[in-house]
């Protein structure tokens, strides 16, 4: 069942709505999914996650850094810092840190096995001497409570090319915090 929709092209041919946009073929409702989700099925979109328990002194790091690609792409980043207590989340651009132990990424198309071509992540960074960097968004929370940069636009943060960003959970020692981390590529071209 098509909409029965025509239209004239620039080179004077008729064609029918139906070649443009999918419809429900009973009930001709339009078909179609966010921005997001497309990129999830161009595998274009990443996720990766880790589990750390609270050292003494409080804080975990992910150090999150960006490369340079042809293709003027960036890194659409949201996340989630989840804990059982009293937790505060910063997060800074180009902290002086360095090393950790490299995240495990996936794509979240799991019939591709495109790797992420701009983001790597390490878990274990530490300081090289010239501190954490500009703090760009910080948010406290309850115990029990989850900390989010959410799917929403309001929340979202576009990462620059060859940066470096630090996202830090600072609580309680022993506290288990859990980093999920989510982002897709896109830029120009796509």
């Amino acid at each position: 069942m098509g909409v029965g929709i025509k239209y004239i092209t620039a080179d004077g041919q008729e064609r029918s709505l139906d070649e443009l946009f999918h419809f429900d073929h009973v009930t001709a409702a339009l078909l179609a999914i966010d921005h997001v989700h497309h990129e999830i099925h161009e595998a274009h979109t990443y996720t990766a996650s880790k589990v750390i328990t609270l050292p003494a002194g409080g804080s975990a790091n992910i150090l999150i850094s960006t490369g340079s690609v042809a293709k003027h792409e960036f890194a659409h980043l949201i996340y989630q810092v989840i804990s059982d207590d009293v937790l505060t989340v910063n997060f800074f651009e180009e902290p002086d840190y360095a090393g950790g132990n490299a995240l495990v990424t996936f794509n979240r198309n799991r019939e591709h096995t495109t790797e992420s071509s701009m983001v790597t992540l390490a878990d274990t960074a530490t300081d090289s001497g010239g501190g954490t960097g500009t703090l760009i968004w910080t948010f406290k929370a309850g115990a029990n409570k989850t900390v989010t940069a959410s799917e929403s636009e309001r929340f979202e943060f576009i990462l620059k090319e060859d940066t470096k960003y630090l996202l830090q959970a600072v609580g309680a020692q022993n506290d288990i915090v859990t980093f999920l981390l989510d982002w897709y590529e896109h830029g120009e071209g796509r």
